[in-house]
């Protein structure tokens, strides 16, 4: 049978397609007590599976630039009606059943006769509320622009149809309600044995043992509650440093609710926000690690474009992204690894015996760059933690330096979950035990090496994969404009950097700067971030010269006096290099004028408009508390606005949301503008970015 490459085998995300990964294998698990004795040789034996698929896939060549996304999406209930005086909002428990409607309905349209019908990928995520959505085909080059918003429509046209009345499914990072009393759909009570949490019960969980099993196992792992503290909006803002340097744990909704912070306590917490996703293929090995170098600068700048997360369990809070809280919720180091005294607590049996300092949870920013080169080395100016046997047997696989200290770093962590029948693998063909660590180091970027069986194929089968990069930070957008966009203009930055050979590098000292940068509230119009000044391989740079300089999203978008900026680079290398038809041209004008206008500050973050949408609500009582109508008719609004029914001139501007009868999110911006820029920069404007900018 000839092999057919689907978006999700692109992806290989947590996905039921990919049973060979072992990710939801149909199996018991082991408890983490038996786990324990395997965790050194799964950690050895996913090197030796690490190394054999470097072997088999080195060498491959000419692989064309393929991509998609991914989109995740809650399902909620509307309680009560829009005067309905106590209204609220529910997440609702069916993920399961709607996945399984979904993927019949895939089926059918499959199967029937006539013009093959447009396909979609639908799997489980981590929350049994949530579903992920795929393309059922990856694209191709930028011509797939062109398709992507109509595809993510698609999508959120199919989920809609398969709800129950009184449900919405609005692409939104979380339900502000989440984790307060009664927030499912049906009711179920906290405390169970997974997540032993005072506020999120099992039963939220999506039902198969991988989940519930690594929930538990973090918990073991760690060796006590899961500590996820946010600020508290107009609260003190030095509160969570406190809170976490005293370690305060409450055991009681009441004893969180009179903290000075917004305290959780469950993985569901972090890992049942949605986000957005995008994920290419490279050319070869060596493109891959580039692209993922160079994309590794960009990751807080998007995640201040995107952020869309001002709540945590029914409380606003002071900053506006997912990101601390998703690195809080699968936060799995010991008390020693987290750097504080801690007698007797070293197991042999642990990576690094337990004791080893890890400055990060496994779900945050990249360590280190990857690339074959010395710039990668230069600017790995923060140390990385490493089994030093790990990197010999790396080094003498054929493994350079660079790579092998990435690839070592992750088996610096435990595996989470491990299946007893899938323990002893053949290491030449199975990838189940680096894939365990390789999937479970959530970083804000991720080097993927092609599955073997569909890498040792050749780049011109259908069902070849190649290396990728997958790039995490963004929020998930309350449209399929929003979500479009940015995930296009990820794919355009990606070929303006392979095409024209950009250097973005900063010390990775700086990059970690501003990821703390990006988590603050109003991030994208307030805050500075380190940013390469000398970027064209024609920028020469003289030895003590430090070619970086603190700069707002703005300016790393549109350029200042000694930047270019990554939009006008994009003009330059569609007008030189991009063979592109003029429905991409008017899509992607469309997006950078967008994203242009939000990082200027013509209209709202997502996070932005949230917040105030409580603060201005009828409802609120001025005490930081997210009101249950507030809510209710927030996701509502999300709904409409999502579905083009409802304008929001604070994040669209006024143009009219329908267009030739079809439901959309038109921009009414100007085109970005060069024109306060120096006259050398106008005059290249005028040359090279005609189709973006009106100088």
């Amino acid at each position: 049978q000839k092999p057919v490459l689907l978006a999700s085998d692109l992806f290989l995300h947590l996905s039921v397609a990919t049973p060979i990964m072992g990710f939801l294998h149909e199996s018991e698990p082991l408890s983490w007590d038996d786990a324990l004795d395997h965790l050194r040789f799964v950690r050895e034996h996913g090197l030796q599976q690490f190394l054999a698929v470097f072997r088999l896939c080195r060498g491959i060549e000419a692989d064309p630039f393929k991509w998609g996304d991914e989109v995740e999406h809650g399902i909620f209930h509307l309680v009560g009606g829009s005067s309905d005086e106590h209204r609220t909002v529910r997440v609702a428990l069916r993920s399961p059943e709607v996945l399984a409607e979904l993927r019949a309905l895939e089926q059918r349209l499959s199967e029937a006769p006539g013009e093959e019908a447009e396909s979609c990928e639908w799997m489980p995520e981590y929350g049994r509320w949530m579903i992920e959505s795929t393309p059922g085909k990856p694209f191709q080059d930028l011509a797939g622009i062109a398709q992507l918003e109509s595809q993510m429509r698609l999508r959120r046209t199919r989920l809609t149809a398969a709800l129950r009345p009184g449900e919405i499914a609005p692409t939104v990072t979380c339900m502000p309600l989440f984790g307060t009393q009664g927030f499912c759909e049906p009711h179920q009570e906290p405390n169970g044995p997974a997540a032993a949490s005072i506020f999120v019960p099992d039963e939220a969980i999506f039902p198969h043992v991988r989940y519930q099993t690594m929930t538990r196992n973090i918990r073991m792992r760690r060796g006590g509650p899961l500590e996820i503290r946010r600020p508290r909006f107009e609260g003190d803002a030095d509160a969570v440093r406190r809170a976490s340097i005293e370690g305060l744990v409450p055991t009681t909704r009441e004893q969180a609710d009179s903290l000075d912070h917004v305290y959780a306590d469950a993985m569901a917490f972090g890992m049942g926000c949605c986000c957005l996703q995008v994920t290419m293929q490279a050319a070869n090995l060596a493109e891959s690690r580039y692209l993922y170098d160079q994309l590794a600068p960009l990751t807080p700048v998007m995640l201040a474009l995107t952020a869309a997360t001002p709540f945590m369990r029914g409380w606003i809070c002071d900053d506006d992204t997912r990101w601390g809280q998703l690195s809080q919720s699968v936060d799995d180091r010991t008390v020693a690894e987290r750097g504080a005294v801690a007698p007797g607590s070293s197991d042999d049996r642990l990576a690094g015996r337990g004791e080893r300092r890890l400055q990060k949870s496994r779900y945050d920013s990249i360590d280190c760059y990857i690339g074959d080169g010395p710039e990668a080395a230069k600017h790995n100016d923060l140390p990385v933690v490493v089994d030093e046997d790990f990197m010999a047997k790396l080094r003498n696989g054929g493994v350079d330096e660079t790579l092998a200290r990435h690839v070592a770093h992750l088996f610096a962590r435990d595996p989470l979950v491990l299946f007893g029948d899938r323990i002893h693998l053949d290491d030449e063909h199975d990838i189940d035990h680096w894939e365990n660590l390789q999937s479970t180091n959530w970083q804000t970027l991720r080097w993927k090496p092609p599955p073997p069986a569909k890498g040792a194929l050749s780049s011109e089968s259908e069902g070849h994969i190649g290396w990728r990069v997958e790039f995490r930070s963004m929020e998930v957008q309350l449209t399929d404009f929003e979500n479009a966009a940015f995930g296009s203009f990820i794919v355009l930055l990606s070929r303006t950097i392979l095409d024209l050979k950009l250097n973005l590098y900063i010390p990775m000292s700086k990059l970690e700067e501003n990821m703390q940068s990006a988590l603050k509230r109003n991030a994208c119009g307030e805050q500075l971030f380190w940013f390469r000044t000398r970027v064209l391989p024609e920028d020469i740079v003289q030895n003590g010269d430090e070619p970086y300089a603190l700069m707002t999203v703005h300016e790393i978008l549109m350029g200042r006096a000694e930047f270019p900026g990554l939009i006008p680079l994009c003009c330059r290398y569609f007008s030189t290099t991009a063979d592109v038809d003029s429905e991409t041209c008017k899509m992607l004008s469309k997006y950078v004028s967008f994203i242009a206008s939000r990082a200027e500050g013509t209209v709202q973050t997502t996070a932005t408009w949230m917040r105030n949408f409580v603060l201005q609500h009828e409802s609120y009582e001025h005490d930081g508390r997210v009101p249950a109508a507030a809510a209710h008719d927030l996701m509502l609004a999300a709904t409409e606005i999502g579905e083009g029914r409802r304008r929001c001139p604070e994040l669209f501007g006024t143009a009219p949301l329908v267009e030739e009868g079809k439901e959309t999110a038109p921009v009414p911006f100007e085109q970005p503008t060069c024109c306060a820029l120096q006259d050398s920069k106008v005059a290249f404007c005028k040359a090279s970015c005609g189709l973006m900018c009106k100088c």
